[in-house]
């Protein structure tokens, strides 16, 4: 009777396991297809978020215009405001009035004579009237050579100008219209940049034209 009793008994905990395992798999099942769809929907927001970034990346290339040569040698040159000056210097940190210039257009894939004098017999000659940004800007700072090329800057509108300052002992920046000194002692500006190329050619002044200016 006993052994017959302990047999039930154990049927009964065998049957009420297997019933509890049936119950307890498509639980299993359920959960696992929540979280297969949970995944799914990560991986669809992804998606989403890299097309967005994807549309806006190529608005921003149709939109983006590259910088003008003249604005990145203005960018260049007042990059080096308050560097000292220094006679026959060509930097790092100290330049004189040439050294400056050629610093600032080289920079840029325009390379300039090393000294003012020769530098003002490259590319198109321009007058005072016919300034544009990034044009070179040649003066005769010596009395005693009033038609001799000494100095040398870059003209960046609106009547300024900069330059490796002798008698500041930096460079700074002018203003035509605020410093006579400049102004009077002018002698014509130089256009060495190009639409199609940054190379300028060595030119000489015709004395009767250097004699009008």
């Amino acid at each position: 009777m006993l052994e017959g009793k302990v047999i039930r008994v154990s049927l009964l905990a065998f049957a009420l396991f297997m019933s509890a395992c049936s119950q307890t798999q498509p639980q299993v099942k359920k959960e696992k297809s929540a979280f297969t769809e949970v995944k799914e929907q990560i991986e669809q927001i992804n998606l989403t978020k890299l097309s967005l970034n994807s549309e806006k990346t190529s608005t921003q290339k149709e939109n983006w215009v590259p910088l003008k040569v003249e604005d990145e040698i203005e960018w260049n040159a007042k990059a080096l405001l308050g560097y000292k000056y220094v006679w026959g210097a060509t930097g790092p940190n100290n330049y004189d009035c040439s050294g400056f210039t050629r610093k600032v257009f080289g920079d840029v894939g325009i390379y300039l004579p090393r000294v003012s004098r020769d530098q003002a017999k490259i590319g198109q000659l321009v007058l005072f009237h016919e300034l544009k940004k990034g044009d070179l800007v040649f003066f005769a700072t010596k009395r005693r050579y009033p038609n001799r090329v000494t100095h040398v800057g870059i003209y960046l509108g609106n009547g300024n100008f900069i330059h490796a300052s002798s008698g500041a002992k930096k460079v700074v920046i002018c203003n035509f219209n605020k410093h006579c000194f400049y102004k009077k002692r002018f002698l014509w500006g130089r256009r060495v940049i190009s639409e199609n190329q940054h190379v300028a050619k060595v030119v000489n002044i015709p004395r009767r034209v250097a004699k009008s200016l």
